[in-house]
């Protein structure tokens, strides 16, 4: 896995797309969401691509409906900016949480990742680039640090909540499970325990996948 430094803001993929006839090989750029769109930005993009003979496909992912359409204009602006005769562009914006899932469905051989210092994601909120590095064997360019742009209370909420619902499903199974060790010790009584503690852990596992 190939890492370069290069001094210049983040990119983003989306699930909407333009799609190019010969699309070759692509800069895939990740663009959180939460991400400010600059023209600097938009400009270093395109000089990469152009200096390595790359396309462009910018990804994004959202789970907010009310918050894709104005991601998908901030990503048709860039795509615009960057756009000329010699570097096309593609914009996709994706639904869910999973990096990793989306860029493996997209990425092919000669394809170069480039996304954001600092980033985070998942339950461990551990860097997105890191992440990317140790999964998929592609070379990968580190852009300028990520800076959100989203309320404060809000990431505090994200990052809250995994752990409020793990907490109230634990509680929960502990009541039930408590009210069946009241029950006759039999096969059914040993059957339910083991039923409650596999739909347990597959809640506790779908909960915090909303959040990684």
């Amino acid at each position: 896995m190939n890492e370069l430094d290069v001094s210049s803001p983040a990119l983003t993929l989306s699930t909407v797309s333009h799609s190019d006839p010969n699309p070759g090989r692509r800069l895939i750029v990740l663009f959180p969401a939460s991400e400010a769109n600059t023209p600097d930005l938009s400009n270093r993009i395109w000089e990469i691509a152009q200096s390595l003979n790359l396309n462009v496909l910018i990804l994004s992912l959202s789970n907010d409906f009310a918050e894709e359409s104005q991601l998908r204009r901030k990503l048709i602006s860039m795509a615009a900016i960057i756009k000329d005769p010699s570097v096309s562009t593609e914009i996709v914006i994706a639904h869910g949480n999973d990096w990793v899932k989306q860029v493996a469905n997209i990425w092919q051989e000669g394809d170069i990742l480039a996304c954001f210092s600092g980033y985070k994601v998942g339950f461990m909120r551990k860097p997105l680039d890191q992440i990317l590095s140790s999964t998929l064997e592609a070379p990968i360019y580190i852009l300028s640090d990520y800076h959100s742009t989203t309320n404060p209370n809000s990431t505090f909420i994200s990052r809250v909540m995994p752990w409020l619902g793990s907490l109230a499903i634990l509680v929960g199974f502990l009541w039930a499970e408590v009210k069946i060790v009241q029950l006759p010790q039999d096969w059914a009584h040993t059957t339910l325990i083991y039923v409650c503690m596999f739909v347990e852990a597959g809640l506790i596992y779908f909960w915090n996948s909303l959040f990684t």
